[in-house]
This record gives C-alpha cells, sequence and structure tokens, in this order.
C-alpha cells in the first residue's frame, strides 16, 4: 500500500504518520496522550452513534488499538525481551554442553512433550557425532518450546511451527556456537565432523561439496583487514544514506520501506545459494565440463 493512501484510523485525515501502535494523526496522537495522562475521568456519552465528544473518541482510539507506552517504558519492554532471549539462549548452550538424553522420540513426541529428560554427563563421557547432533536438534526444539508466543500456540500450530523452523534455530546455533570458536566452518565441540561419516563417504571422489557445505555458515572474508575494514566502512555509509532517505520520504514509515529494501539483498543470496547448488550439482557429476574457460573461472568462483 501506498504511503498516500492512509487516513488516520481515528478521524479519518489524511496522514501517513504512525502513533502508538496504529496509523493516526498527530492530532489524535495529543488527544490520546491527554486522555491518558490527565487526572480525570471522562464522562460516559449516552448518545448514540456519537464519534465527537472525547469519551466516544477515546473509546475510537482504544478500539482502534493505540497501546500507551512512554518512552522510558519501551526502552525497558526491548530491554526485558532482549534479556529474555539472552537467558533462554544461555540455558539452552548449558544443556547442550553438559548434558545428555537418551530419549528416542519423534519429531512429534518431542514438541508435544511438556519436558525433555536431560542426564548430565559422566565424566568419562563419549562424545560422537550421534551424541552432539541429537543434543543439538533437542535443545534448539526446546528453545523454541520455551519462547513466550510459542507457549500461547495450539498443539498443531506448535507442530507446524517446529517442524517448518527448528532447523533454521538448529542451523545457527551450530554456527555461531563455531563462529565464538573461531572456526572457519561448522563442526561440534572436539572438532567432531558435523557431517555423519556415512554421508561424507558419499562424497570422497568430490570432497569440495562437503567443505563448501561446512563452510556456508560461517561468513568468511578473502580481503585483506585493511580492505575489509574500507567496505565496512562504505557499507555503513550507504546503509546510512539508504535509511535517511526512507525516513525523509516516508516519514514513519521510512523504517519499514528501510526494511523491505535490504530484503532485495537477501532475494539475491538466495538466488546465488540456489544456483551455486546447480553448480556444485553439475560439477559432481561433470567434473570437467567442455565450456569456455569464463564458464569454468565463473563456475569455480561459486564453489
Amino acid at each position: 500500500m501506498e504511503p498516500n493512501s492512509f487516513s488516520c484510523v481515528i478521524c479519518k485525515k489524511y496522514t501517513i504518520v504512525f502513533n502508538y501502535g496504529i496509523v493516526c494523526c498527530n492530532s489524535c496522537k495529543a488527544f490520546f496522550r491527554r486522555s491518558q495522562t490527565a487526572k480525570t475521568f471522562l464522562t460516559r456519552c449516552t448518545k448514540k452513534n456519537c464519534s465527537k465528544c472525547r469519551y466516544c473518541r477515546y473509546q475510537l482510539c482504544i478500539t482502534a488499538g493505540m497501546n500507551w507506552r512512554t518512552l522510558s517504558q519501551c526502552d525497558n519492554h526491548l530491554d526485558t525481551i532482549i534479556q529474555n532471549l539472552i537467558y533462554l539462549d544461555s540455558q539452552r548452550q548449558e544443556r547442550f554442553f553438559n548434558f545428555t538424553t537418551d530419549w528416542n522420540l519423534s519429531l512429534d513426541e518431542l514438541t508435544l512433550a511438556d519436558s525433555v529428560n536431560y542426564e548430565q554427563k559422566s565424566i568419562d563421557f563419549q562424545h560422537d557425532h550421534t551424541h552432539w547432533s541429537t543434543v543439538s536438534h533437542i535443545t534448539a526444539i526446546d528453545f523454541m518450546k520455551r519462547l513466550d508466543f510459542v507457549k500461547k500456540m495450539p498443539s498443531a500450530d506448535l507442530n507446524n511451527l517446529i517442524k517448518s523452523n527448528h532447523m533454521q534455530i538448529f542451523f545457527l546455533c551450530n554456527a555461531m556456537r563455531s563462529y565464538c570458536a573461531n572456526k572457519g566452518y561448522v563442526c561440534y565441540p572436539g572438532g567432531i565432523d558435523y557431517l555423519p561419516a556415512a554421508l561424507a563417504s558419499l562424497f570422497t571422489e568430490n570432497p569440495k561439496i562437503l567443505k563448501r557445505y561446512n563452510c556456508s555458515l560461517i561468513i568468511s572474508s578473502k580481503l585483506t583487514v585493511p580492505s575489509q575494514n574500507l567496505v565496512s566502512q562504505y557499507q555503513r555509509m550507504y546503509s546510512s544514506t539508504l535509511l535517511q532517505y526512507c525516513l525523509n520520504t516516508y516519514q514513519h514509515y521510512g523504517p519499514s520501506r528501510f526494511t523491505d529494501l535490504l530484503s532485495i539483498s537477501h532475494i539475491i543470496n538466495g538466488t546465488l545459494e540456489s544456483s551455486s547448488q546447480i553448480v556444485l550439482t553439475l560439477k559432481y557429476y561433470q567434473p570437467k565440463p567442455q565450456i569456455k574457460q569464463l564458464f569454468i573461472d565463473i563456475l569455480n568462483s561459486m564453489e
């Protein structure tokens, strides 16, 4: 929807401003703020279909979804959300490193289970791929189930949500752990291979495919440090310029528009990733394709 199609949901006047959770003009914003901070209560209206008196106007604000928060309350709310996520992730990491489980449940059973039966590792516990992979998946699912909004979902929706998204959490957790351990590739603690040996054995003739898979989740750069700093400096400059343009052009919808524009890069990266998978498949079946050198170089650059 274009900005010029918006109107205040309270008084219907033209506006592109977003206040207190809804699209409303600055006049209605000021009215709602005064109503919230006033020390006297509004007198209840007895007229039918009235929308002009202060009481009915205030009721329209509430019905439309206006939500009063001071700036400090917003900051505290944001801080609470972040701290809660940090706490949940610290619990996930503690269980990942220090506990194990002998559960052999299906994904549906694990999703619907009230709790996970974790057991403290013994001193002589033998770590292998099966152990790390099991606890990695289980702790990722357990993390999702502990999120506030997930707790409010029906069982069927919870099951579908976890089936559709738990692998993203699984990949992210393993990638971040490997990155923080200064690894250039994804692996489990102790350098244990991220992929099972049975799968790795299928690619003995072309190990580059597995190497690329293990490294794709770790963001690395082939640039020197000065060049990395230079690129980073200009990225910030261009991002700042784009954000300022969006704020000037779309006003309160500027941040949303800025996010939409940045999402284009994700689409492009996704297309590149899909193309890279096709290239890897091609090179697996045709290691030396009979094509021009230019195309060979391009294919090699996509590994």
